[in-house]
């Protein structure tokens, strides 16, 4: 695959200038300079982050489970566009991690870094060719950030380095029909589950990105004349997992080694999407999916839905207030058949930083399925910098049933109520260079967990970054 994006690469930036030179020549006169067309632009940001996690695993008879750390990291991109139709673009970016807890020796597993050197890496290093011709065509290849819809099924490349990149090595062409207000979307992504493929990392340590090598394809499409002010998307995706077998599922990241296992299989998926206003108060998203296939030798037949109602108060402070509903199919433990949403390329903190982390009980970190959540919340920009939103989700399990045998300890057997969660986030924007956020959550476990796991959770992080 590498080669094959750097051959992609190569061939467009030759299609660029091949354009370029014809439109010069084949013209009457000669187009007006345009300075932007050979602009080359530049910027950063540090992001500043303490974290305090109280019973990961929610046993508070643990040694590791309370976490307390520090994050740093740092980007640097640039782009540069030597005509209007090509640009080319890169971030390189560092993330170092100092944990207070636990200690080294209170880790299970040998190799715990409390100074965490990081990862020094490329997360955007991409061609791109925009209009070729006057054509209505665009097309990038290269490492990117892809997010499709509001992110529910694809926006996390790298879901095991904790948020500090969510690259994918991609290949993505889309096509612009605005007399009929369409984009449709042909993404062809590779994923290797290290970071050891072109660019590899500059200071030389590969780290564990995912638990398997990825191949997927997708097709997205976005319409918006159909209803007034309405989103109304619609794709298909297909996604194929290759084991990269480690010794005792063992991945390393950021510093710290844990056991996940591999997927391998092969997943379609076909959904539905609508995003819009009812009224002036009155907004409403509604998302669908059903996925068919074959995952860890068991057929796959799951479906997924994710909604949210919301009302606008249309005061000051613009107030508002939202219920949210997602179900996401889990698996029958009586048939041979595996009935577990897969969320695809969505498993980042889209609801919940601390159930991250609770996740492993019985599935992978930041795996959501087997779930129904009702959730209830308000938010209000209480200042001109500031947005305050309070929420309420009921979680629950749909089956009793885990990923993994080993994980059956970890459920009582009587119960499917996963517990009350409770965030509270406070996010601020002091200026074009400086923003930053508060958040707060609280789980009380329900009894879908065994006896030995229903400790009160909370997760407490503070953030600044700096842009410039």
């Amino acid at each position: 695959m590498k080669r094959s994006l750097i051959v992609l690469g190569a061939s467009l930036f030759l299609l660029a200038l091949g354009v370029s030179a014809h439109t010069e020549a084949s013209g009457g006169s000669k187009p007006e300079s345009n300075p932007s067309a050979a602009a080359f632009a530049w910027g950063g940001d540090l992001r500043m982050r303490q974290v305090f996690i109280n019973n990961v695993g929610l046993n508070d008879q643990s040694p590791i489970a309370d976490r307390t750390f520090q994050r740093y990291r740092g980007r640097l991109w640039s782009r540069y566009s030597p005509t209007e139709q090509l640009s080319a673009e890169a971030r390189l970016m560092w993330e170092g991690r100092h944990y207070h807890k636990p200690n080294a020796d209170q880790w299970p597993i040998p190799g715990f870094e409390t100074w965490y050197s990081g990862g020094l890496l490329f997360d955007q290093l991409a061609l791109s060719l925009d209009q070729p011709a006057g054509l209505p065509l665009s097309f990038k290849v290269g490492r990117q950030d892809l997010i499709l819809g509001h992110g529910w099924l694809v926006l996390e490349g790298t879901p095991l380095d904790g948020s500090r990149t969510i690259y994918f090595d991609a290949a993505r062409a889309t096509l612009d029909l605005a007399e009929i207000e369409t984009r449709v979307d042909l993404i062809y992504l590779d994923q290797e589950a290290t970071t050891g493929r072109f660019p590899r990392p500059l200071n030389g340590v590969i780290e564990d990105q995912i638990e398997q090598y990825e191949t997927g394809a997708i097709l997205y499409a976005r319409n918006r004349s159909l209803f007034p002010e309405t989103d109304l998307d619609g794709y298909f995706i297909y996604k194929q997992d290759r084991p990269d077998f480690t010794p005792g599922n063992i991945r390393v990241n950021n510093g710290a080694p844990f056991p996940s296992p591999s997927d391998r299989g092969d997943i379609y998926t076909v959904g539905l999407r609508a995003e819009g206003d009812l009224s002036p108060a009155w907004g409403l998203r509604a998302e669908g999916a059903y996925q068919w296939g074959q995952l860890n030798g068991s057929d796959l037949t799951a479906v997924g839905f994710n909604g949210r109602l919301l009302y606008r108060l249309q005061d000051a402070h613009d107030s508002r207030f939202h219920a949210d509903l997602e179900y996401l199919s889990g698996d029958d433990p009586g048939d041979s058949a595996d009935q577990a949403f897969d969320p695809l390329w969505g498993r980042w903190p889209q609801w919940s930083e601390l159930m991250i982390y609770q996740w492993p009980l019985d599935s992978r970190v930041a795996q959501a399925t087997n779930l129904l959540r009702l959730n209830l919340g308000w938010m209000a920009q209480v200042h001109p910098t500031s947005l305050l939103t309070f929420d309420y989700h009921a979680l629950f399990a749909n089956e009793e049933s885990t990923l993994t045998p080993q994980q059956a300890v970890n459920l009582s057997g009587d119960g499917r109520f996963r517990g009350h969660l409770f965030t509270v986030w406070l996010k601020a924007k002091i200026s074009d260079h400086i923003s930053g956020h508060l958040v707060a959550e609280y789980l009380a476990p329900g009894d879908f967990y065994a006896e030995h796991r229903r400790d009160d959770s909370y997760f407490l992080r503070a953030e600044l970054v700096l842009h410039w």
